[in-house]
């Protein structure tokens, strides 16, 4: 969004600062786009030239929240073994943990399909790519590197969801621990 004009810049914060606020004191479902108009002091004809409805921005300040960590996150590309799995592991539970009242506030049926998609969209290709290198270098993979992209995402996807649901789940660091474990069990 760097080059898009400083009122839509302020507007889309306007509205993303709005919208998380109202999640600290009610569920996704209840806000309605003109509540968040008014506490975010936007037109509501503004925000429907931007978004579909509540359901796409919300998608929006995921994908946004995800986008500025990656341009501040590690650079991935220098690690090998299992330290690349280990450090996707842990960024994606940072980014939970920076951002867990607002995933929590957003963890309904009605959205985790948003949470789902954003994950597997910010980690697929390079995880992919990672898993072919290793394969290519010679590395004994338990499966296809295509299946095991897939097998670790889909794991994260749902270990994610219900973490994020459970009544009274693990802690985030024995969840990230458990996962990296289970995860260098299929690349090694």
């Amino acid at each position: 969004m760097s080059g898009t004009d400083l009122r839509i810049q302020k507007t889309y914060a306007a509205l993303t600062q709005a919208f998380t606020e109202m999640l600290k004191v009610k569920q996704f479902e209840q806000i309605t786009v003109k509540e968040l108009c008014d506490a975010a002091m936007v037109r509501t004809a503004t925000f429907y030239n931007h978004f579909s409805d509540k359901y796409e921005f919300a998608d929006y300040v995921i994908r946004d929240a995800l986008a500025r960590y990656h341009k501040n996150g590690s650079n991935m590309q220098n690690l090998s073994g299992s330290a690349y799995y280990e450090q996707i592991i842990s960024d994606a539970f940072d980014v939970l943990e920076r951002s867990k009242d607002l995933i929590r506030s957003l963890a309904s049926d009605s959205i985790l399909w948003s949470i789902s998609e954003v994950i597997r969209s910010g980690i697929h290709d390079e995880l992919l790519e990672h898993l072919q290198n290793d394969k290519a270098s010679g590395c004994d993979l338990s499966a296809d590197p295509e299946l095991l992209a897939e097998f670790i995402i889909g794991a994260l996807e749902q270990a994610v969801k219900w973490w994020l649901t459970a009544p009274s789940p693990v802690s985030a660091e024995s969840l990230k621990e458990q996962l990296l474990r289970s995860t260098l069990r299929l690349v090694s």
